[in-house]
């Protein structure tokens, strides 16, 4: 690899110029051959990663212009070097169910169903359905966040030794969602 230096006109030049692309990294003005664009065409696979991509780089360009938000993503956990990178980050993974904790839920009004969540960043909001075998929908609602955890209070009774089946939707700030589904009798 050839080394020039720039003269302080073309330092910190970034963009195209014949088939060329200057970039900025670590520091370096880099130089490389525009890329050429495939004449094949695009996978369905290829064109969903290009869509969650844009939408990822969306969702950090509109943390970048939000001060409030931008502050959150900068002094937020991880390794990242700006705001943007850390909201495109988020934006590209989901966050995690790792448990849902039916111990004490035996299908009386009160009974405590708990979920254990996790993100890159922040779980936002976690969403709870309780559903019997046919797949009707007994109870819905929004667990609070307590003690590391989310904490959903049963509202309704369900009769013993009834099956029922507790789904649980994590949500992150960028909308990401993942459920996890666990089957109870109670």
């Amino acid at each position: 690899m050839a080394k020039a230096i720039l003269s302080s006109v073309l330092a910190g030049l970034r963009g195209r110029i014949d088939g060329m692309v200057f970039r900025q990294q670590a520091g370096q003005t880099v130089v490389t051959p525009r890329p050429q664009a495939s004449s094949r065409a695009s996978t369905p696979a290829q064109v969903a990663v290009r869509e969650r991509f844009s939408r990822a780089a969306a969702f950090g360009r509109s943390v970048s212009a939000d001060p409030a938000l931008r502050t959150v993503y900068a002094e937020g956990p991880g390794n990242h070097r700006n705001a943007y990178v850390a909201a495109l980050t988020d934006a590209l993974r989901a966050p995690v169910v790792d448990a849902i904790e039916t111990a004490a839920f035996r299908g009386a009004v009160g009974d405590p169903i708990v979920i254990r969540a996790r993100d890159d960043h922040a779980v936002m909001a976690v969403t709870v359905a309780v559903t019997d075998a046919a797949g009707v929908v007994l109870e819905q609602g929004t667990a609070s966040a307590a003690n590391g955890a989310w904490r959903y209070v049963a509202t309704r009774s369900v009769a013993a030794g009834s099956t029922v089946t507790v789904t649980a939707t994590a949500t992150d700030r960028p909308g990401n969602a993942t459920a996890l589904t666990r089957t109870v009798t109670v």
